[in-house]
């Protein structure tokens, strides 16, 4: 993330703090900022994309917002997290970058009134959120539906037909013949189709 004088005045928080419910009205009227960095370990949904001594860096800025809905954030994130590539099947370590602004409402209601350029955050009726779930969600988010490798992937095994798009005929447990490969037989009949 980039450096300015900002950064200077948000507060590091460590994982046990970012787990304790944070009164969203008094940090947005106070114009808090949080930043720090801490280990992808500690995000439970996100573990299984964690390359090894993975870090994520994050920023939140409160403040009020104009107007119906004033609680406002502003959320960056950056990490490297290990994907499965679309294409190989093996591991790719992919960076991800994601900034959202944050609208906090208090009904589904509400967050159906939010603008189109924020994402609604239903707070409970205590108007407390855990930013460790802010940043976790934000993370999910900006996963790539499609990672890949930056360069080609090399051949795909043999002993992994259905990636390498070679899938066998399908036969009876019994030793019947398939009764699909009869239409394929017809179809192959030259003047039949």
């Amino acid at each position: 993330m980039s450096t300015d004088d900002s950064q200077k005045d948000a507060k590091p928080l460590d994982v046990r703090q970012l787990s304790v419910p944070l009164d969203v009205r008094a940090a947005c009227r106070a114009g808090e900022e949080r930043a720090g960095e801490l280990p992808l370990s500690a995000l439970s949904r996100c573990r299984d994309m964690a390359p090894e001594d993975g870090r994520l860096s994050y920023r939140i800025r409160f403040f009020e917002g104009q107007g119906v809905h004033p609680l406002a954030a502003e959320m960056a994130i950056e990490a490297s997290l290990a994907l499965e590539c679309a294409r190989c099947r093996e591991t790719v370590v992919q960076p991800v970058a994601s900034s959202s602004r944050l609208s906090f409402v208090f009904s589904e209601e509400q967050a159906e009134h939010v603008d189109a350029a924020a994402e609604p955050v239903i707070l409970g009726r205590e108007g407390r959120v855990k930013l460790l779930d802010l940043i976790e969600d934000e993370l999910l988010m900006a996963v790539p539906l499609m990672p890949v490798h930056e360069t080609p992937c090399g051949p795909i095994p043999p002993d992994r037909p259905y990636e390498s798009g070679q899938l066998a005929e399908p036969v009876d447990e019994d030793g019947d013949e398939n009764p699909f490969a009869a239409l394929a037989a017809l179809k192959k009949v030259p003047g039949k189709e």
